[in-house]
Order: structure tokens, then C-alpha cells, then sequence
């Protein structure tokens, strides 16, 4: 059990949550791994679900781990290699997505930290599923810090009047190549076990170019997990680039004859490849 405070979220609200309250369903506790800073920098990734209606720990089936759980990931965002991000808050429970909003609401106030109206920046995946809910019943509690669509345009950062997250097959694919790959350098810390077990059960759909999961798994939290990282890496804001020469021949690189690593060359590849796909 991973030493965090933790609450649970009950129809009166949050509740201290005791050592006797706990077992080995971590659903419907807010697992709070650090606690917020004025001056840090915080995004909540949040990854609906249709849920059950006034579900809660205290009216647990069986049958209700089948169901697909709404999760919230807060991010705490890092200096690059420096100081690597980190997760500092976990929910998931298989609620309804307006009730999730309610528990997101508070949760993302907790962690304002050097926002100016004290709310995380909040990505909402929108689209397919029910997120829209989510984000119109946050709005209605004044919650504005919200996450902006936008793409680039050769080189030219176009904005969108659409808040939240849509998934189709180019942005679930690149979702999944660039969050992780920053995961895989070590560009941020997860605490959360039940996080970590999800994304060892995770099988890759070349087909897709997403994670899928084996039979009777979740990918909710690790969904939510990569919308925070791209939310908080402001990657649709810029091109990510790796410095090289400037060749003006279309002579094949030697790659014997250069200086360079079996990893360097494996990440130029797969920049390469990359950019082939997004053609």
C-alpha cells in the first residue's frame, strides 16, 4: 500500500479515510501522494466513464469491477530532465461523469497551486464518451481553466473554439507515441501501483498505434495519465525536434562512420518514422 493520505468520496463529500477503512479496492479514494503547493504547477487529466449511478464504497457488488472506472491524474509538471514531473493525486471509481466532476471540482481547486484562480489546468477526454458532461458541469461551477484544442498548421499554432480532449485514430496515436515515450526517459514519477499494474498489462495495436489492454483490464487511469502529460507538456504548442546537422545531399547517413549511439540512432528513427505517419 503506498504511503499517501487518502479520503474517501462519499454523497456527503470527502471523509478521512482510516487504516481500518481500507482493503485491496483502491476505488473511490482520492490518493493524495504529496500534498499541493502555492507555487507549483498542477494539471488534472480526466477520463470519464458512464458509470453506475450513486455508486459508492459502501454499496459495492461483484460485478461492479467489470464496469469502466472515471478516473482523475494530477500532475505536478517538472523542469525536463532536471526535475521530472510527478503524480501527486489519484481517484478512480466507476461513477457517473457528473459525479466525477463534483469530486474533479474540489480536487482541482486543492492542487491551483500558482494559477491565478486557484484551479489546474484540466483536460477532459470529451469525445467519444460521455466527458461532455463532465466539462459543461464543471463549467457550471466556475471551474475555467480548461484545456483548448489546437493544431499546428505547418508551422503555425492555429486555436480552436472547442475545449477538452477529442480522440480519433492521428490524435489517440500520437497520444500514445509521445506520452510514452516520455514515460520511457524517465520524464516523470508514478506512484499510484494500480496505475503502474495497468500499463504492464497494456498491449500495443500497431493497427491503432494505442495501448490495448488483455481481456477484463482497464486503461482508464493510464488514459488519464496521458492526457495530463500532454496537457502539461504543452505539446501541441510546438514541434518536438531533435538537434542535428544540416545536409543539403540526400546521400543515406552512414551511421558506422558517425558518432552515435545504438539509442540515439534508435530515437532518430523513430522520429523519422513519426514524422512519415503524421504525413
Amino acid at each position: 500500500m503506498p504511503k499517501a493520505q487518502s479520503y474517501f468520496v462519499a454523497n456527503a463529500g470527502m471523509v478521512p479515510c482510516h487504516a481500518e477503512d481500507l482493503d485491496n479496492d483502491p476505488r473511490g479514494i482520492i490518493w493524495m501522494y504529496e500534498p499541493p503547493e502555492p507555487r507549483g504547477i498542477y494539471v488534472m487529466g480526466i477520463d470519464p466513464t458512464a458509470g453506475l449511478p450513486m455508486w459508492n464504497r459502501y454499496a459495492r457488488t461483484d460485478s461492479d469491477y467489470r464496469v469502466d472506472n472515471g478516473v482523475i491524474q494530477i500532475l505536478k509538471i517538472g523542469r525536463g530532465e532536471e526535475i521530472p514531473d510527478r503524480q501527486v493525486a489519484e481517484f478512480a471509481a466507476p461513477i457517473d461523469p457528473e459525479d466525477l466532476a463534483d469530486v474533479a471540482n474540489v480536487l482541482g481547486r486543492v492542487y491551483g497551486g500558482n494559477h491565478e484562480e486557484g484551479q489546474a489546468k484540466c483536460i477532459i477526454e470529451i469525445y467519444p464518451g460521455p466527458g461532455l458532461l463532465t466539462q459543461r458541469r464543471m463549467l457550471q461551477y466556475g471551474y475555467g481553466n480548461m484545456f483548448v484544442w489546437s493544431y499546428l498548421d505547418g508551422m503555425t499554432r492555429t486555436m480552436t473554439r472547442s475545449l477538452g480532449w477529442t480522440s480519433s485514430p492521428k490524435s489517440t496515436r500520437d497520444l500514445w507515441l509521445r506520452t510514452s515515450r516520455h514515460v520511457i526517459r524517465g520524464g516523470v514519477e508514478l506512484r499510484s501501483p494500480w496505475l503502474v499494474e495497468e500499463m504492464a498489462d497494456a498491449q500495443m495495436d500497431r493497427t491503432g498505434m494505442r495501448a490495448q489492454h488483455i481481456y477484463g483490464g482497464h486503461d482508464d487511469r493510464w488514459t488519464a495519465m496521458q492526457l495530463a502529460i500532454w496537457c502539461g507538456r504543452e505539446w501541441e504548442m510546438d514541434v518536438e525536434s531533435v538537434a542535428s546537422d544540416v545536409r543539403t545531399d540526400a546521400s543515406p547517413i552512414n551511421y558506422q562512420a558517425t558518432p552515435i549511439t545504438y539509442a540515439e540512432m534508435m530515437d532518430e528513427w523513430e522520429e523519422k518514422f513519426t514524422s512519415m505517419m503524421e504525413e
